[in-house]
């Protein structure tokens, strides 16, 4: 940002990020990027019930969940440039 003159004259940036990986009262410096930013989205999935004698006419939604699950997990190393920093990370897989 600054390279690109995003904020002007600036020639520094701070930020501050609370982790719990350092003891309470330490500050820790690091030069470069360190945090990433957050894009929220929600994925629904609707399966169809069925009979256990007839699976093949069933969508089970658990099964497409966990291919979506694996798929993020590719979007990473599979699309995403090796020499930059990238994180996909997902917190919640709910059933109602």
């Amino acid at each position: 940002m600054i390279k690109e003159r995003a904020l002007g004259d600036a020639e520094a940036i701070f930020a501050m990020h609370i982790g719990s990986e350092l003891p309470t009262g330490s500050i820790a410096l690091v030069s470069g990027p360190l945090s990433a930013a957050v894009s929220f989205f929600k994925v629904k999935i609707e399966g169809k019930g069925g009979h256990a004698a007839q699976p093949h006419f069933t969508v089970d939604p658990i099964v497409a969940a966990s291919f979506a699950v694996l798929a993020l997990q590719q979007l990473i190393s599979r699309e995403a440039d090796p020499l930059h920093s990238a994180v996909c990370f997902y917190f919640l897989v709910h059933y109602p």
